[in-house]
């Protein structure tokens, strides 16, 4: 994807992402944006036009930054699609009651500090919107954290401060679902049929029932930051991504497994609960996990070349993002794991390609 040419003996190679296939940049960033629609489109349906101002702030302020900018450097760059793309991200990753000047500065925070300081796209170090997002998240934690009930919830019991703490909060008295059933949370009349049908019908023989809750945390009825809700519509955009060759499998899955493992194994201890008691299922469905894992840790630009290294920073992005979720005080984790496993990348790419040569040496005979 990147141009090379001569010039004089050497060879000029353009930023990062180097892929070898016919496309541009330009198509890969929509191409993220259109797998994005079926979730953004989701999170309007729940949180109406609070997230329409949102997305409109964030996206409206990555757009007018990179233009300004632009015109600063003498080089047109809206067409490529990754200023919609980082406002976009940043949209989605905010909650829908937040402040219309915090998701503009976040944006215009990435575009302008992270991204095009360094020398505008493919020489930024960090992804711009996962910067931005940590940005905001550092400057107003209290508003990072003003959830709104999803659309057809009781909005008369205060479920938004009880469904973010269930997310890092692990009573000895149950799992995150069932403590939130103790909050005062009322699920959906839906997910009480759904749950019911499956217990009575499928999982209560076995003697595996499911917990209240658990239909309106699959489908993304719940309170949460706008994109990062619907499991089973990131999924649909990850297989379109991933079927275009737009990023590589391993490092999603490897993060993803990595991080659930690890919740399961040690994610009750944090409440007491003891070991293999984390509740990997709530914990891998909740939060902004598919949306960071998915659509921002296979950024081409911001993870390693190699396959060695990529596996190595899919594995520490699920133990960064597991400690952060149940030790730390930002988030869910997502974010914040991300952006340190970029400050690794140019350590593995080195580490991979100094051990490379030797290896193939020692395959020689």
């Amino acid at each position: 994807m990147s141009d090379t040419h001569q010039e004089g003996r050497g060879i000029v190679l353009s930023p990062a992402p180097h892929l070898g296939q016919r496309t541009s940049t330009a198509r890969m960033a929509w191409l993220v944006v259109v797998s994005l629609i079926p979730a953004t489109a989701w999170g309007i349906v729940l949180f109406g036009l609070p997230a329409v101002i949102v997305l409109c702030a964030s996206i409206g302020a990555a757009l007018a930054s990179e233009a300004l900018t632009s015109l600063l450097f003498r080089r047109f760059t809206l067409h490529d699609g990754s200023a919609f793309l980082t406002g976009l991200l940043i949209g989605l990753l905010m909650p829908p009651g937040v402040p219309v000047y915090v998701p503009a500065i976040a944006s215009v925070f990435a575009v302008c500090v992270i991204k095009q300081s360094f020398g505008g796209l493919g020489r930024n170090w960090m992804n711009p919107a996962m910067g931005g997002v940590v940005f905001a998240l550092l400057s107003w934690g209290s508003s990072m954290t003003r959830w709104l009930p999803a659309r057809g919830a009781d909005a008369a019991v205060p479920p938004l401060v009880a469904w973010k703490a269930a997310l890092a909060t692990h009573a000895a008295s149950g799992t995150p679902l069932s403590v939130l059933s103790a909050s005062g949370y009322r699920f959906s009349g839906l997910d009480g049929s759904v749950v019911s049908w499956v217990n009575a019908h499928v999982l209560g023989p076995i003697g595996a029932p499911l917990a209240p809750g658990s239909f309106d945390l699959l489908i993304g009825h719940v309170p949460g930051s706008i994109g990062e809700l619907s499991a089973p519509l990131l999924l649909l955009g990850a297989v379109l991504l991933l079927r275009r060759h737009a990023g590589r499998w391993q490092v999603p899955v490897v993060y993803l497994a990595t991080f659930t493992v690890l919740s399961f194994v040690f994610g009750g201890l944090p409440g007491g609960q003891g070991w293999f008691t984390g509740g990997p299922g709530f914990n891998l469905l909740s939060g902004s996990l598919l949306l960071g894992a998915f659509f921002v840790a296979i950024d081409p630009v911001t993870s390693p070349l190699t396959k060695t290294g990529r596996l190595i920073y899919a594995t520490a992005l699920g133990v960064l993002t597991f400690l952060t979720r149940f030790f730390g005080s930002l988030g869910d984790g997502v974010a914040v794991a991300i952006l340190l496993g970029n400050c690794t990348v140019p350590l593995l790419d080195r580490l991979a390609h100094r051990h490379a040569p030797r290896a193939a040496e020692e395959k020689t005979p």
